[in-house]
Order: C-alpha cells, then sequence, then structure tokens
C-alpha cells in the first residue's frame, strides 16, 4: 500500500488534510504564548500523534530498519532533559510550559517519522501539505493588510499576522521556498498545478520582505542555492523564481514606502488608506504570475532544451556565480569607506546591540540588531550555570540581572543561546546531537552519502526531489530559528517538525536502476500481533497521560481565575478552596500563592498572607516581580517601610533596571522619612 500512496486518487485530499491541520496549528497557536491557547494546540497535537503511531505499530512488518529511530531517541532525551530542568530551574512554572512544548514537538516528530514508515513513498503528498499551509498562512497575513478593519488591530508595521510576530511568519515563508521550487520544476504531474508555484512564491517572496525579515531572506536564499547546486532541474528553477521574484519586487517596493508598512502605532484610518492599493497590486500580481505560470509550462511542454544548451547555461551560471562575489568586492574596495572600512562597519552593526535599524526597504540591507545584547546575556548566564543552566524557558528572567536598560526579551533570539542559557552544556550537546542524527538521516534519504564501491546513486524522480525539497525546508527553518526565536511558535515549527520527521523515516531510496525493494517479511494482511496490540495500545495512554499533563498548567490557570473571581463575588470559602485546588493542580507556579495571600488579606489575616508571600519568595528566589509584591505588602499593609526597602533591594540585585523595584524603593523611603519626622 505504502508505495503507491503518492499516487493514488486521493492523495490531495491527504495533501489538504495534513495542510488544513497545520494551518490550524499556525492559526490557533498564534505566537505561542497564551497557555490556554496553546494547551489546547498541544493536546490536539499530542492526541493525533498518539494515534498515528499506534497506527504504525499495528501495520509495522518484521525486519524492517527502524530507520529514524536514532533521531526520535535524540529528540526524546531533549524532552527529557527539559523536563528535569523543573528540578534545578529558576522558574519553574515556566520549565513546565517548555515541557509542554516540547512534549507536543516530539509528537509531531514521531507521527512524522510513523508516517514514512507507514507511507514511505508519500514525500510528494507530504511536501504538498506543507506548502499548501504555508500558503494559507501567508495569504492570511496579507489579508489582514488589505482589510485591517476586519482583523484585531496590530501595532507594528511589518506584516506578522496570524503569530503576532513577523519573524515568525517570514520563517513559514522562507521554509516553502524550495517546496514551492519542486512543485514548478517537477517532472510529472498536471501542468495547471506546476503553473501554480510561480504565484505560491510570489505570494512567499512578498510576504518575506514585508516582514522585513533580514534572517528569512538569507534562510530562503541558502536553500535556493543548495538547490540550484543539487537539484538538476536548474533552467527551469531560475525561470519559476525568477518570474515571481520580478513581479513581488515592485510591489513590496511601493509598500515599503508606505507609512502603513515602516511605521509602527498606525491608526485604522491611516491602514485603510492604502489597503485599497495595496490589495489590487497583490490581486494583479497573482493573476499575472497565474497566468506567467500557465503560459510557462505551455511553452515548456512543446519545447525541450537540448542537453548542451543545458550545459551551456550551467556553465555560464558557475561563470556568473563566481564573477558575481568579485563584482560586489570590487564595487566595495572602490567606495568611499574601502574594503577594510565597510566590513568594520558591517561588524560594527552586527556586534552593537544599541544600534537602532532602519525601517523600511533599507533595513534589509542593515545589520543592526538587539541580538548581540541578548547573545552576551546569553553567555553570561552560561558562565554562571555552565552545565544545566537555568531551566527550560527561563531565559527572559535570568537575562534581567544583566540586561542594561528597560528593555523586555522573553527569548535570546537564537536556539542555540536561548538552549545553552536555558539547559546549558548538557541540553546544548543533546540539541547537537539531535542534528547530527537528522543530517544523517536526510543524507542518506536524499541519496546524498558517500556510495560504496562507486555504487549508483538514486535517480532524480519526483520523490528523491520531494525528500531534497523536504530536507531544505528543514534547514531554511533551522538557520532562521539560529538567529531568532521562531522554534517557540508552534506554526512554522510544526511545519517543519513534520517534514524533519518524514525525511528521518524514509531511509534510503533505490539506487539508479535497482528493483524497488520488496516487502519481504512483511505479514500480508494478517492480524496483528499481540505484542504490536498491546504496544499500540500503550502508545495511545501514553498519549492520553502526556495530553492530561499538558492541560494541568491551563487547568491551574483557571482555578486560580476562579478563586479571584469568587473573591470578588465575597465568597472566601470557595475562592480558598480553589486557590488551594490550583496549588495542588501545578506546585510549580507562584500564582495559586498570590490568590491565596489575596483571600487571606480579605479576611483580615495579615500576618498568614505575609507568611504565604514569604514562601512564594523562597520558592522563586530569582523572580524580582515576587519580591516587590512581598515589598508592597510590607509597605501597604503591614507598614513596614524599612523592610520594604530591605525588599525592594533584593529585588534590584535581580533586576537593577527594574522601573517598578526603582518606584517601591522611593515609595519605602519616603514613608520612613514621614515617620521619622513624625516620631
Amino acid at each position: 500500500m505504502s508505495s503507491r500512496v503518492a499516487s493514488l486518487p486521493g492523495a490531495l485530499a491527504v495533501s489538504a488534510g495534513l495542510g488544513a491541520a497545520l494551518a490550524a496549528v499556525a492559526l490557533l497557536g498564534r505566537g505561542g504564548n497564551n497557555v490556554g491557547r496553546m494547551a489546547g494546540v498541544e493536546i490536539a497535537l499530542v492526541l493525533v500523534a498518539g494515534l498515528v503511531l499506534a497506527a504504525a505499530l499495528l501495520s509495522e512488518r518484521r525486519g524492517r530498519p527502524l530507520y529514524g529511530s536514532l533521531s526520535l531517541l535524540c529528540f526524546a532525551t531533549l524532552t527529557a532533559v527539559t523536563a528535569l530542568s523543573m528540578t534545578w530551574s529558576i522558574a519553574p512554572d515556566d520549565s513546565l510550559v517548555e515541557t509542554a512544548r516540547s512534549f507536543a514537538y516530539m509528537a509531531i516528530f514521531a507521527a512524522a517519522v510513523a508516517g514514512a514508515r507507514l507511507a514511505p513513498s508519500a514525500a510528494p503528498v507530504v511536501l504538498r501539505g506543507i506548502l499548501l499551509a504555508a500558503v494559507a498562512v501567508v495569504a492570511y497575513a496579507l489579508a489582514s493588510r488589505i482589510w485591517p478593519g476586519s482583523f484585531h488591530d496590530v501595532l507594528s508595521a511589518r506584516l506578522g499576522e496570524p503569530y503576532d510576530y513577523w519573524s515568525a511568519l517570514a520563517s513559514t515563508a522562507a521554509l516553502a521556498v524550495p517546496l514551492a521550487l519542486w512543485l514548478g520544476t517537477r517532472q510529472t504531474g498536471s501542468a495547471p498545478a506546476r503553473g501554480l508555484a510561480m504565484p505560491a512564491l510570489g505570494l512567499l517572496i512578498l510576504t518575506i520582505l514585508l516582514t522585513q525579515s533580514r534572517g528569512a531572506l538569507v534562510a530562503a536564499a541558502l536553500a535556493v542555492v543548495l538547490w540550484l547546486v543539487v537539484a538538476p532541474p536548474r533552467l527551469r528553477t531560475l525561470v519559476v523564481l525568477a518570474v515571481p521574484a520580478l513581479a513581488a519586487a515592485p510591489v513590496a517596493a511601493w509598500a515599503l514606502s508606505k507609512d502603513a508598512f515602516t511605521v509602527s502605532l498606525q491608526t485604522l484610518s491611516q491602514r485603510e488608506a492604502v489597503a485599497g492599493g495595496f490589495g489590487v497590486r497583490v490581486l494583479l500580481m497573482t493573476a499575472l504570475l497565474t497566468a506567467a505560470g500557465l503560459a510557462w509550462e505551455r511553452v515548456g511542454s512543446r519545447h525541450t532544451v537540448s542537453l548542451p544548451a543545458r550545459r551551456r547555461l550551467g556553465v555560464a551560471l558557475l561563470v556568473a556565480a563566481c564573477i558575481l562575489p568579485l563584482v560586489v568586492l570590487t564595487s566595495v574596495a572602490v567606495s568611499s569607506r574601502g574594503l577594510s572600512g565597510t566590513v568594520s562597519d558591517r561588524v560594527h552593526q552586527l556586534t552593537d546591540d544599541k544600534a537602532v535599524p532602519p525601517q523600511g526597504a533599507a533595513r534589509l540591507g542593515s545589520l543592526s540588531s538587539s541580538r548581540a545584547g541578548y547573545w552576551r546575556q546569553s553567555a553570561k548566564i552560561v558562565k554562571e550555570r555552565p552545565t544545566l543552566g537555568m531551566g527550560a524557558g527561563t531565559f527572559g528572567l535570568a537575562r534581567l540581572r544583566y540586561r542594561k536598560d528597560e528593555g523586555v526579551s522573553r527569548h535570546a533570539h537564537g536556539f542555540i543561546p536561548q538552549t545553552a542559557a536555558d539547559m546549558g552544556l548538557l541540553g546544548l550537546a543533546v540539541a547537537l546531537a539531535l542534528l547530527a542524527a537528522w543530517l544523517a538521516a536526510a543524507a542518506r534519504a536524499t541519496g546524498l552519502t558517500p556510495r560504496r564501491g562507486g555504487a549508483p546513486r538514486p535517480d532524480w524522480s519526483d520523490e528523491r526531489m520531494a525528500l531534497f525539497a523536504l530536507a531544505l525546508c528543514v534547514l531554511a527553518f533551522g538557520f532562521q530559528s539560529a538567529v531568532d526565536w521562531t522554534w517557540f511558535v508552534p506554526g512554522p515549527s510544526a511545519m517543519a517538525l513534520v517534514a524533519a520527521g518524514f525525511v528521518a523515516g524514509r531511509g534510503p531510496l533505490p539506487a539508479l536502476g535497482a528493483p524497488a525493494p520488496g516487502r519481504t517479511g512483511a505479514r500480508g494482511g494478517g492480524r496483528p500481533r499481540a505484542t504490536q496490540i498491546l504496544g499500540a495500545a500503550g502508545v495511545l495512554v501514553t498519549a492520553a497521560l502526556c495530553a492530561w499533563a499538558v492541560w494541568q498548567p491551563e487547568a491551574s490557570r483557571r482555578a486560580n481565575e476562579r478563586a479571584f473571581q469568587e473573591l470578588a463575588a465575597g465568597d472566601l470559602k470557595v475562592a480558598a478552596r480553589e486557590a488551594d485546588h490550583a496549588r495542588e493542580i501545578n506546585p510549580y507556579s507562584p500564582e495559586p500563592l498570590f490568590a491565596k495571600a489575596a483571600v487571606l488579606t480579605a479576611a483580615h489575616r495579615d500576618r498568614a498572607a505575609y507568611h504565604t508571600l514569604e514562601r512564594a519568595v523562597i520558592e522563586h528566589p530569582r523572580d524580582p516581580e515576587i519580591w516587590l509584591r512581598l515589598g508592597r505588602f510590607e509597605l501597604e499593609k503591614l507598614d513596614l517601610p524599612e523592610r520594604a526597602i530591605e525588599t525592594a533591594g533584593a529585588a534590584l540585585r535581580l533586576d537593577p533596571h527594574s522601573p517598578r523595584g526603582k518606584e517601591l524603593t522611593k515609595r519605602a523611603k519616603r514613608a520612613t522619612a514621614a515617620g521619622a519626622r513624625a516620631g
């Protein structure tokens, strides 16, 4: 069955279903910061993955190599380290949230590996599904600027819907570029389907430009270069890519010349003033690219370029690729700054975390950003606790001691510095082992590993090209995640993980001229073995338990909200019970202690409330906000300004640039001075 999946009449339906599921993850999960919203998405992912894994176990054949098992083992180890980090985390509630995210991501990867075992030849089906999801998300983002009144208000000028974060949207578009190249350059399939690659690429390129994401632009360019270097259809690739790029460029240039796309905090009327013109241009670009794609397919099907002509074109491209860097270096050398001055200026832009990058099109050519500051803070955190880190998801808290201004950031804007700060060298080593295992599996699946004895490589069939495009999709996402925090956004992460898991679990393609592998050791249509049934049942039970565990932080949050609701209604007994229930569900979070302290304060039990806040400080000593809560209680409820000064000082040692800490200190000092005058 699996060898015929890609050609089944229902293959398009499977692709559409996968695309709809991934688009739903992106639209529902959004930026990944809402715990309640993410809990529902993660539970659905875990349960669906459990069903796929159970189906794979029930249909498993004896004697087949376990392709992808090493990558999956490394992923499971990384997830285990994430979960274990709660035991040493400075913010175990944040580590619990990241553990739930890691379980969901591992479930996606495992399900994709299992899917490759169920249907090894379904790479085109998987590719189309991811591409459909990415284009749907991109279309949603562009629609948010064509009909701005129909979407929730966005303060940023850069395109970022549905994630509320431009780099995540840019990552979604960048990882889909090699997939669209496969669609437009494959040898089989219908001509209308191949023709749709041009409008798809036009929308993807336009989105990357309007997000002004330099990392995504470089990631997409690297994917294109690797495709041109390795995959054979270079002439078709150039045409399929160049036409959309030329069509998207003027639309992007027009948009980036408007304040609505370059200046933040624009009003709805200001956005609507340019929405119509932008919509007309996007619609016209899409229509022209659709017509151009269909026309190119009609011309290409009638005229075939000869092999000598293709070789001459390849040589010309190689010469151009060699000459272009020389031209760039020569132009830089004769510029006013010279070569060394230009390089020095670029290095200064890259390392100066105070430099503000320009807005609009000029941003795409600038290297200025705040990442250098975050990465320096990550290095200091690693130096403080090198082996184990501060705990998963704690960078935003751990960096407060080292920040130099009041800027807020929850992430280190890079997977490697984030992982090193959160889980130390141990977590970083496991992550790098996962990368190495996946790269080896991807090289094996795409036929790029060295062949023993000069054995022929697999033919560049549509399936092999689809596998290679999926691998480039993962690499594009990986590069973007290395310089940003897109790993924590479920939409692009889920798309990349599906591609990564399928490639890892696919196994090697047959060599050129070799017969397709048979079904040696298959059980045919017989019943599953008892061990398979038990294994599938175990997977389903484990998935259910994981889903229950993922729900617990949200269940605690809801109980905590009910406690405050009952407190507002005046029912202190029920409010205390709900606060205790929230604490039982999630003992890692300080929020139930805050609710309990509020209930005790309302009951005029200030001493008991004070001890409850002290317990929160003892359990979370690195969180300055908890110290400030305690300090405000000392000042406002207990009238102990001297003690409040000491508590605020502890908060300021954890976060020297805290405006609330400075304000509390001033208030407490004024109260102390007033008391001294009154005495």
